[in-house]
């Protein structure tokens, strides 16, 4: 599917009677899986309405209502409850509270919600104590109802895998090459214990009510069982290093299990982005995806000359 489809025939089709108000149906920005709107139904409810934009999409959406059934009522926050759930369209309610951030359509960069000069530890200390409870929930309970588990070693060579195939897409510099290959060699970053996370804990994605405590989480198309610094990653990339210090701390006061180099295996992740999005492309074999590779291995490399990084 190239182009959004009419949400309003589309919700009809599966049952949900939309406002007649144009101005009720907003078009989000979706992202690269899913077009999305927000729209009032007659009645006044709200509803979030995601349309899969390829067939790989609707696979994978398959994955995240197994995870979404099996975290329900185990975290303490709402998460998307999909009430409709076909090959065409995925339907749930408006959740509760507003993003901790938003993306800018036009330039890409996050419009924050929070209050950016003095970030009330409400955020962080909710955010911590949910992460606790997602990445403590039983890893068996979890694979025997379908969810994809990665142990800590298939974890690291997978990633040594991913870097592998990047590196043959678009040849890294040898810097940003030589950081990825102490972290894929250091024993040390690497923990030998794995949790389910949510694996795109970024703030678009936290609903936060008035007092900026996390009150429920949107878009769980990349949990499995894995490595848990992931969760952490994009926070640190909105938030630095320092946030992600604080929240790490909170999270081992509230109980989590952490390891002495977790905020650095963490980051870490965030400079082996490339990697990551080289394996979308190449799983949705997207040429543009493909071609873009290259400018995002180039364009990391040169935020590392910049960063004065070092290991």
């Amino acid at each position: 599917m190239t182009s959004a489809p009419d949400f309003r025939q589309l919700a009809a089709a599966h049952g949900i009677e939309l406002d007649k108000d144009a101005s009720m149906l907003r078009l989000n920005g979706g992202d690269a899986e899913y077009f999305s709107a927000t729209a009032r139904e007659v009645s006044g409810a709200y509803w979030v309405l995601r349309a899969p934009r390829r067939g790989d999409v609707q696979a994978q959406a398959r994955t995240e209502k197994l995870v979404l059934d099996f975290v329900r009522g185990k975290v303490p926050a709402v998460i998307p409850d999909w009430q409709v759930y076909t090959d065409k369209l995925v339907a749930y309610r408006v959740l509760p509270g507003i993003p901790a951030a938003e993306i800018d359509p036009l330039m890409g960069e996050l419009i924050w919600r929070l209050p950016q000069a003095n970030v009330p530890a409400t955020f962080a200390e909710s955010l911590a104590h949910i992460l606790v409870k997602l990445h403590d929930l039983d890893i068996s309970a979890a694979a025997a109802s379908g969810i994809p588990i990665v142990t800590a070693e298939e974890a690291r060579r997978r990633m040594k895998v991913r870097m592998d195939d990047c590196n043959t897409l678009a040849p890294v510099p040898e810097k940003l090459w030589g950081l990825w290959q102490k972290w894929i060699d250091g024993d040390s970053f690497w923990p030998d214990h794995v949790g389910l996370i949510h694996g795109d804990i970024y703030h678009p994605h936290l609903f936060v009510n008035a007092d900026y405590n996390v009150v429920a989480i949107e878009d769980w198309s990349d949990a499995e069982v894995t490595d848990t610094a992931l969760d952490f990653t994009l926070y640190f990339a909105a938030a630095g290093r320092d946030a992600l210090e604080d929240l790490i701390r909170r999270y081992q006061f509230a109980g989590g299990t952490t390891w002495p180099r977790m905020a650095d295996q963490a980051e870490m992740y965030y400079w082996a982005s490339p990697v990551r999005f080289a394996a979308y492309a190449m799983r949705t074999g997207d040429l543009s995806h493909l071609m873009n590779v290259k400018n995002m291995v180039h364009r990391y490399a040169s935020m590392l000359e910049d960063s004065g990084y070092e290991d």
